[in-house]
């Protein structure tokens, strides 16, 4: 496999894993799933496919190679998650804007209904409550990328420790 394609297969993979989140944020959206054990499973499921599929993207990249460094390796599922965190996070965006607005609007109602029953809302708190309401797109895009990027990060550096080849018997550099 030629490693100049890197960044493009990187790219594809990364599509396909952001898929993953993408259709599991579509489906809570959507079915509103009730109760700890459901929303459990569902989580449970998005997190062991997003993880398999990310060594498999990263399995398949080695199996083209005699030999690939855990570094390599490390840094083509870095670059899959990268892609991948950009989509969902703008996905997080659209979903939050434009998808299911009012999946916000009623937890901003809620918060306020529930700091008014406990006497801790008071125009200051409210105003700022309303900032924070008009950028949450802003907000959920910027959080979902740190977030994804981190995960992604730590994933990539525990699945390249299974996806590196080397060659105990190979010649080193240093002779």
């Amino acid at each position: 496999m030629d490693r100049s394609n890197k960044w493009s297969s990187a790219a594809m993979d990364g599509l396909y894993l952001s898929l993953v989140t993408i259709i599991y944020s579509l489906i809570v959206a959507v079915m509103q799933p009730q109760g700890f054990l459901v929303t459990t499973i569902l989580w449970i499921a998005k997190f062991g496919g997003c993880i398999y599929l990310l060594w498999l993207f990263m399995k398949k990249w080695s199996d083209g190679f005699e030999t690939i460094t855990y570094s390599e390796s490390y840094n083509y599922g870095f670059i899959i998650c990268l892609f991948s965190s950009i989509l969902c996070a703008c996905y997080s965006y659209v979903q939050v804007e434009w998808l299911f607005p009012e999946h916000t609007t009623e937890a901003i109602n809620l918060t306020k209904e529930t700091m008014i029953q406990q006497g801790t809302l008071n125009s200051s708190t409210e105003n700022m409550i309303d900032k924070i309401s008009s950028n949450i797109g802003r907000i959920s895009m910027f959080a979902s990328l740190v977030y994804y990027i981190i995960f992604g990060s730590i994933a990539a550096a525990i699945t390249a420790n299974f996806t590196k080849k080397t060659n105990p018997f190979g010649e080193s550099d240093n002779q």
